[in-house]
């Protein structure tokens, strides 16, 4: 069986370090502050000024609306296909999400629907902007946007580990950047775990705070435990080997469903690899049948799901992607082999 996604080879590649560093971790007690040489490595990885590690990138997108300032009643602009954290961060402040259609081509926010939005919402205070599968879309012109309206720009930077556009990593384009370190991301961490970047020292202080229990207002418990520190910082100086190797099934697809592929021309994280079929279920069903597990990032849109459901918003590339989108098996040592000749076989 192919597997969707197998992290052995990966985390193999640290495991002995791991294993040296909670040995040390259990003989001092040091079981939760000692995030510091992650943060210092992370910067270097993305060439942000500030990082701070949290609990997890749920936390970090709810630091990051904090630190802007998003109030209740205050609107948001983000995308709906999407993982629902984003939504849920914006509803955890009080705000209201305001869906923007995407683009076809990279599935991230289109900055023409941006600007039509903001002509029906002049009142809009920020930008949640979702690198979705490791994209970058049209980030400059949405940080443009942003920028001559004073509007405040967050990425969701959640599966684009390692993506880059015009030489500047994903995340400092904007006002604050926001990292999911779940363990099947590109770096993945021991369970969850999270991280912001940004240029700005104020926003670097108050997320440094209040991800641990600030005095003069509520605070949270977002800290990241030591041992997914150092795990992560390993992980960081591993991740350019894992990424080559994952570039390389990348490019074996790219000859076969180069057609159908929705990517920006970046580079590129590879967290997930799409593509777009009009029989999507029935594909999934046939490449289980024959020993190859697809998947579907997501089939329902942010605003169809019960807890966010309305009718206020025509989408129509986002239902058109969430109906037919496929993710294929991308990760180092999958036998993407297989995985092609299933798919070319259904078709």
């Amino acid at each position: 069986m192919v597997k969707y996604y197998d992290m052995t080879s990966i985390t193999n590649q640290v495991k002995e370090m791991t294993m040296l560093e909670l040995e040390s971790i259990m003989n001092n007690n040091n079981f939760i502050y000692d995030t510091k040489d992650f943060e210092d490595r992370f910067k270097q990885f993305t060439g942000a000024h500030y990082c701070v590690g949290v609990s997890s990138g749920t936390a970090a997108l709810h630091l990051a609306l904090r630190a802007i300032d998003v109030k209740p009643g205050d609107k948001v602009a983000t995308v709906s296909h999407t993982f629902r954290a984003t939504a849920a961060a914006i509803k955890y402040v009080g705000a209201e999400p305001v869906y923007v259609d995407i683009e076809q081509l990279s599935y991230c926010m289109d900055p023409n629907e941006l600007e039509d939005t903001l002509k029906n919402y002049p009142d809009i205070k920020a930008v949640i902007y979702v690198h979705l599968y490791g994209n970058t879309g049209m980030i400059e012109r949405i940080a443009d946007i942003c920028r001559k309206r004073n509007i405040k720009l967050i990425e969701d930077c959640s599966q684009a580990h390692g993506t880059q556009r015009l030489y500047r990593h994903v995340g400092i384009f904007g006002d604050i950047g926001t990292f999911s370190f779940f363990p099947g991301k590109g770096i993945g961490a021991f369970g969850d775990a999270g991280a912001c970047i940004t240029m700005n020292k104020e926003y670097n202080d108050y997320i440094s705070e209040a991800r641990s229990w600030k005095e003069d207002e509520i605070g949270y418990n977002y800290r990241m435990s030591t041992m997914n520190a150092r795990f992560l910082y390993h992980k960081i100086d591993n991740y350019k080997k894992v990424l080559k190797e994952k570039t390389k099934v990348a490019k074996e697809y790219d000859k076969h469903f180069r057609n159908c592929s929705v990517r920006g021309q970046v580079t590129h994280s590879y967290h997930i690899y799409p593509i777009l079929h009009k029989h999507r279920d029935k594909l999934i069903s046939y490449a289980k049948e024959n020993d190859v597990e697809l998947k579907c990032h997501y089939p329902l849109p942010v605003h169809k799901l019960p807890a966010y459901k309305t009718d206020k918003y025509s989408l129509p590339i986002t239902d058109l992607v969430s109906s037919q989108q496929v993710s294929l098996p991308i990760y180092p040592g999958v036998d993407y082999k297989k995985v092609i000749e299933v798919i070319k076989e259904y078709d």
